[in-house]
């Protein structure tokens, strides 16, 4: 198909869905026998849950759900530090449920504290191991750890290791993407590891909490993995999809110190002030190769009530003032109606804030109404993801989604006086030199037409997709081990470079990204010179405003690097 049909309005929610064999688990390309696993949903409303898994009568174990220090390259040009959402919402869970329970955040704990690894390859942030196991209560019976992202593995692998050796008797889990795509690896490459809990933790996390605190048998606990005494590695498959997500509490903010994330830098998009986080939906109903999503959280997708959602914000702003919301979903934007109608609640209550959608969203949805509404309640950055300009890739990676729909789109922001944002990538197993070629043409074009910034990454094959799967198969990629997580650091790094295209060298990717990255921001100020003077304005205020991401990125750099020298 040359032009991919759109997405429809109505994206299917699948209750079940075959997904093969477990991470971890033999499959057809390791020479074992696939087991067939069926992703189901978890009917029960959580206030149920805190009644059939609550604490036990006077508990005085602790859970402690810790986020490590931040793992970036050395020389990476772009890195958010944010603050941490998916614990807040495990936290809450718990506390409801009656377990004492407390939040360590690395990262919002010493946010200024950036120092580069021994190994040299990485720069941490955050509170060091050490600071870390000291601020661990010896109280605590259970310890999670959330552990995002591969490339971070292994320092945070290290981070573990030696919380064991301070903690022997305690029962350390681990949650988030990285131990979902690698499960049975995770736990045999750190055996320190007591469980880990593959997609959607908070109610799988409480059932493990219930039955540990309770000495019960964990077996049987749905979504949960582990190495049992013999050796033998054992699984009960993935987590079940919460299917009444409005009935979730907020975030335990309380727990954290937030208020160390209201700098002006390290915004996920760009710094408007006191930035918090929000979810308005979770999963995604598409099936990109290149995206773990499918795995994380199958292709079911739930959004929230829009009025539940203006709710929380308004809770956010007379809470904690905060007047900068980011939407860490990871497709806000799919249903006109849905939009719509939380636009208009927004608009409602006055709140007099902005918004920002910094993690990419499609364009079917994204029309002159629908625009125009989201900008009337303050809607100030919007990222696009088109992935690459030619058709012919975004037919190999199922990348549902009409150019012309999306430039057009975003010609329609751009007059309505959004700022907006491209990302794109090349590098894939199939491209060849002339789908490069089209999507430079096509950052090119879009520069001209007023985006304000285009990341350009290059492939890396991220465990848990379909294409980390096909290049596995293919053995084109060895079994996980410490060389490819190191190889990971290239997304945000212009100095690292890996080729898994048959038809475009590492060396090309490398020139090509720095070529047009600089056409592209030399274009966009150059074709649009009131953004010269307005970057020069600001150069002479007393505290710098970043008018987009590129901004926004120089200025943490600039900060960054004086803080590490420090």
């Amino acid at each position: 198909m040359s032009v991919p049909e759109p997405a429809p309005e109505h994206p299917p929610a699948f209750v079940t869905q075959d997904m093969g064999p477990l991470p971890g688990q033999p499959s057809p390309a390791d020479g074992g026998r696939p087991k067939r696993r069926l992703r189901s949903t978890d009917d029960r409303r959580v206030d149920d849950a805190y009644v059939q898994f609550a604490a036990p009568r006077g508990e005085t174990r602790k859970v402690q759900i810790v986020r490590p220090f931040s793992v970036l390259s050395a020389t990476t040009y772009s890195a958010a530090i944010l603050p941490p959402l998916g614990l807040g919402y495990l936290a809450s869970v718990l506390r409801n449920a009656g377990y004492p329970v407390g939040i360590i955040d690395a990262q919002g704990e010493d946010i200024f504290n950036i120092r580069r690894s021994a190994c040299g390859n990485y720069n941490l942030q955050g509170l060091d191991t050490q600071a870390l196991i000291g601020m661990i209560d010896p109280q605590t019976h259970v310890l999670g750890v959330s552990l995002m992202f591969s490339q971070e593995w292994l320092p945070q692998r290290d981070f573990i290791k030696e919380v064991r050796q301070a903690f022997p008797k305690m029962v350390i889990v681990v949650g988030g993407e990285h131990p979902t795509a690698f499960t049975e690896y995770t736990l045999r490459d750190c055996p320190e590891i007591d469980f880990v809990i593959a997609g959607e933790a908070e109610l799988t996390f409480l059932e493990l909490v219930h039955r540990l605190f309770h000495g019960r048998d964990v077996s049987d606990s749905p979504g949960i993995s582990y190495v049992d005494e013999n050796g033998a590695y054992v699984s009960t498959g993935f987590s079940n999809r919460i299917t009444h997500i409005d009935t979730l509490p907020r975030p335990a903010w309380d727990l954290c110190k937030v208020e160390n994330y209201f700098q002006p830098n390290w915004a996920m998009g760009i710094g408007m002030g006191r930035h918090m986080p929000i979810l308005a939906t979770r999963g995604c109903p598409y099936q990109c190769t290149l995206c773990s999503n499918p795995l994380m959280w199958t292709t079911r997708y739930l959004m929230r009530d829009p009025k539940d959602v203006v709710d929380e914000i308004e809770y956010l702003v007379k809470t904690y003032n905060a007047n900068s919301i980011d939407f860490f979903d990871l497709t806000a934007i799919v249903k006109k109606d849905w939009t719509l109608a939380f636009c208009g609640e927004l608009k409602r209550r006055d709140l007099n804030i902005t918004w920002q959608l910094p993690s990419g969203t499609r364009s079917e949805a994204l029309d002159q109404d629908t625009l125009t509404a989201l900008y009337e309640t303050g809607c100030r950055l919007i990222t696009y993801a088109p992935e690459s300009g030619s058709e012919e890739t975004l037919k190999a990676i199922k990348k549902k989604l009409s150019l012309p729909r999306i430039v057009d789109s975003i010609r329609q922001a751009k007059r309505i006086g959004h700022t907006v944002k491209i990302n794109l990538v090349m590098g894939f197993p199939d491209d060849r030199p002339s789908d490069i070629f089209k999507t430079v043409l096509f950052g090119v074009k879009m520069a001209l037409l007023g985006a304000d910034d285009c990341n350009l990454a290059i492939f890396s094959p991220y465990p848990g997709s379909e294409l980390y799967e096909r290049l596995r198969r293919e053995n084109r990629i060895a079994p996980p081990d410490d060389k490819y997580f190191l190889s990971l650091l290239t997304y945000f790094d212009l100095t690292k470079t890996h080729t898994y295209s048959e038809h475009v060298g590492a060396r090309t990717l490398v020139l090509t990204r720095i070529l047009l990255l600089t056409v592209f921001y030399s274009l966009a100020y150059l074709a649009y010179p009131k953004r010269i003077v307005r970057v020069v304005s600001n150069l002479f205020k007393s505290k710098f405003k970043p008018s987009n991401v590129l901004e926004q990125r120089l200025f943490d750099i600039v900060v960054r690097n004086k803080r590490s020298r420090a």
